[in-house]
């Protein structure tokens, strides 16, 4: 045997020895696709099983991107298990079909299904970790592109050896793509050769086929390594500010509101910009958002916009200009609402009750509880509402005489934009009537006029009052 594939076995174990990433007696879920890298981490893992006592199990998603070759590795990532006597587990899913709905490029939708299968074996499995195959080369190409696409200092520290909530750990960041293919070709070891690796019409594929070559060319010094010793200092730095972000967060300048929040865009700007960068990704983590650093200064940018404007970073994640507030909204999770009401009725619609008298006569006296108003039976039209609240609505708040857009009442009522959409209006023939809870419209009030009323009353379940 060469001296060689020691070597690498050795890095490999010195590396998660040192690094804590690997503890003995671990469970760890190996996510392999059939490629070089994770055909080499798999046998890594299986020379040092006996000695660490290690209880593995391999996690394989079929994409369908690719037809017959996804097929064909599938098939083979399951005989590479068995050979290895490691239970393997597949998954098919519908990539194009999850990235026309969640409007996410082709990648981005393949990456969330991939993580999400992986961290579902792993809770099956009751496993301590995911390991996946990235290796010095993918992370010097991580770096450069986001230099690239100008990301800040979470993005130049590259791909994380470990990363938390997901628990995903990358035992492979130390070996170069050159000591793996070495260590593939040393010990025979079969692999399956991606055709979309090869299309340079993937931002990655072309840098790592075409600029890299062309500065290591160009400079005569290994660029890999540069990026890499980069990567590790600005990894540095990054946990530094992230101490700092820590220390110089100002809770007024948060609201918290479950999974989702928002933050004074004064408090940000106050702040130098590595630090704005900072806050924002702490943002992320306290609502429970997993985002790719890049798309931080995508956020940062809405400060400059006008209120109203938006970053969609997911399917289940908005960020909004709100005055002067950044609001990070789940929509998803507060459907729109839109309820025809008759009077004499009661009405149960998401969080809440709501209910009409029937016209009756007018009350001696009215009480103080926001939830129950009257109106003037006489001014209400035909066609009666209970819907959201949408850009452009205004009303005359009782007491007034001038228009007042609701947005900007919401704003001075400070309700975060979170909430403003689950705040009822009750409509009456296109005119607001009713900000359910909070405000009637001057043009509905009782006058001495009046000869019947209507109560209304508004009932929250779990709205934030």
């Amino acid at each position: 045997m060469h001296q060689h594939h020691h070597t690498l076995e050795n890095q490999f174990a010195d590396r998660v020895k040192l690094s804590g990433l690997i503890m003995p007696g671990n469970t760890i879920v190996l996510a392999v696709s059939g490629g070089i890298d994770s055909m080499v981490m798999l046998h890594l893992f299986g020379a040092v099983r006996a000695d660490w006592n290690l209880h593995l199990a391999v996690a394989h998603i079929n994409h369908q991107l690719r037809g017959e070759e996804s097929d064909g590795d599938e098939a083979f990532v399951r005989r590479a298990a068995l050979s290895l006597e490691i239970p393997c587990f597949n998954k098919r899913v519908d990539t194009l079909g999850h990235a026309a709905e969640t409007h996410l490029s082709k990648q981005e939708a393949a990456r969330n299904l991939r993580y999400e299968f992986f961290e579902e074996i792993r809770r099956q499995r009751n496993a301590d970790c995911v390991a996946t195959a990235h290796q010095a080369d993918d992370n010097a190409e991580t770096v450069l592109m986001n230099a690239l696409r100008g990301a800040g200092v979470r993005g130049l520290s590259g791909i994380p050896e470990r990363r938390d909530p997901g628990k995903i750990i990358r035992p492979l960041l130390f070996a170069r793509r050159r000591d793996i293919e070495q260590y593939a070709n040393d010990r025979k070891i079969e692999f399956r050769a991606d055709s979309s690796n090869e299309s340079t019409k993937y931002r990655r594929n072309y840098v790592r086929q075409t600029v890299i070559p062309m500065l290591e060319a160009s400079t005569e010094s290994d660029v890999i390594a540069s990026l890499n010793k980069l990567s590790q200092l600005m990894h540095q730095l990054d946990a530094m500010i992230s101490a700092e972000v820590k220390a110089s967060m100002d809770d007024s300048a948060f609201i918290m509101d479950g999974g989702e929040g928002s933050i004074a865009i004064s408090a940000l700007q106050s702040k130098p910009p590595y630090l704005q960068e900072g806050m924002i990704l702490e943002l992320f983590r306290k609502i429970g958002a997993e985002v790719e650093s890049d798309k931080v200064h995508r956020v940062l940018g809405l400060c400059d916009l006008e209120t109203g404007s938006v970053v969609q970073l997911s399917k289940t994640l908005h960020v909004y200009r709100d005055r002067d507030r950044l609001a990070f909204v789940r929509p998803g999770e507060t459907p729109i609402m839109h309820q025809a009401v008759s009077l004499g009725d009661s009405y149960s619609v998401g969080d809440f009750r709501f209910s009409l008298s029937a016209p009756v006569s007018r009350p001696a006296s009215f009480g103080s509880d926001h939830r129950v108003e009257f109106v003037d039976a006489g001014k209400l039209g035909d066609h009666l509402v209970l819907r959201s609240w949408r850009d452009g609505d205004w009303f005359i708040p009782l007491g007034m005489k001038t228009k007042k857009k609701v947005s900007d009442f919401f704003i001075d009522e400070k309700i975060p934009l979170v909430q403003k959409r689950a705040i009822p209006i009750l409509e009456s023939d296109g005119s607001v009537v009713w900000i359910c809870g909070r405000r009637l419209d001057d043009r509905f009030k009782i006058t001495h006029k009046t000869k019947s009323v209507v109560r209304l009353e508004f009932n929250p379940t779990s709205l934030h009052h």
